[in-house]
């Protein structure tokens, strides 16, 4: 047997190895050195030289955590959701925590996916069940989702942890609201009047509630001081309705116009204009043609912009002329 050359083998596949490793530590200070650079540049507000750093940084070293979290919270802070998405799952798996799994919930919710971004945030729950961004979040989640039991349940479970805060009260009552408890749902609000903070989404939602409690006068106060601080397709539309059900069509009118003004693709503002206004010309012993002919065209309006509208389409078939 030729020991030597054995040896030689052996002290060859060592330096092989060697080498191997070099490469492999040389790489991972390289990535933690671009991920330094990246949070300078960051902190110095280069956001593009900080984005090109952390790429280089993730490249060199795919494990490194921090790398990709920061990344992820410049491309959220950009707008860009889907790639922030793509490195916070990427966080998810390298270090499975609740600030992770809260994030990917986030980027998904803003993406519109929330069937994902409810198993994002319930993911998050495992590690920190009270936190209250988390249950609001989801409950927000469950509320689009129509899932009203757990929206309310996530929503209370919120308010429990953080009792000070405008939004979660808020946003309890809307979704109390959407199940039909509207006492629940007054007692909500009320408890949102008492906080501090910017209570504009408040005024407009317990506007909301108190007109289908038939309490237009109450909901008007609200509206107006909700208008007079920051205006918006939504508070007109609901002042809209505030003023039919007191009684004043021709005000409502106007008020779903202006709100149609401020957003062109307002579907529900076209549709209660339209219904204002033929209920105008039928009480008018249908002679006045040019509410019927306005009615007609808020109702298509309505209808190309979201087709499947079959109430819509009955109400066009009744009233319009040409059908």
């Amino acid at each position: 047997m030729n020991t030597g050359y054995t040896i030689r083998l052996f002290l060859l596949a060592l330096l092989l190895g060697s080498t191997a490793g070099c490469s492999a530590i040389h790489k991972r200070r390289l990535a933690e050195s671009n991920y330094e650079q990246a949070v300078i540049a960051n902190n110095m507000g280069h956001t593009d030289e900080a984005i090109n750093s952390l790429k280089l940084a993730t490249t060199q070293n795919p494990k490194l955590t921090p790398a990709h979290e920061l990344l992820g919270d410049l491309y959220r802070e950009r707008g860009d959701y889907e790639r922030a998405c793509l490195e916070y799952e990427t966080c998810t798996k390298l270090d499975p925590d609740a600030s992770h799994f809260y994030q990917l919930g986030l980027m998904n919710h803003l993406l519109g996916h929330l069937q994902f971004a409810a198993d994002s945030y319930l993911r998050a729950l495992e590690f920190k069940p009270a936190d209250a961004d988390t249950n609001m979040n989801l409950g927000l989640v469950y509320l689009n989702l129509g899932d009203h039991a757990k929206a309310i349940e996530h929503l209370r479970a919120a308010t429990k942890k953080n009792p000070d805060s405008i939004e979660t009260w808020t946003n309890l009552g809307v979704a109390l609201d959407d199940s039909g408890d509207l006492a629940g749902a007054e007692q909500a609000y009320r408890k949102a009047l008492e906080r501090h903070g910017d209570q504009n989404a408040l005024w407009v939602n317990y506007a909301g509630n108190l007109i289908q409690q038939r309490r237009p006068d109450e909901a008007i106060k609200f509206l107006q001081t909700a208008i007079d601080q920051r205006d918006s397709p939504l508070a007109e539309k609901r002042m809209g309705d505030a003023l039919t059900v007191k009684g004043w069509p021709d005000a409502a009118i106007g008020r779903y116009e202006l709100a149609i003004k401020l957003d062109p693709r307002y579907i529900n503002a076209y549709n209660a204009l339209g219904d204002t206004l033929i209920a105008q010309y039928d009480r008018g012993l249908q002679l006045n043609e040019s509410l019927h002919s306005r009615a007609i065209t808020a109702w298509k309006t309505s209808l190309l912009l979201r087709p499947n509208q079959s109430i819509v389409v009955d109400r066009l078939k009744k009233w319009s002329r040409d059908s």
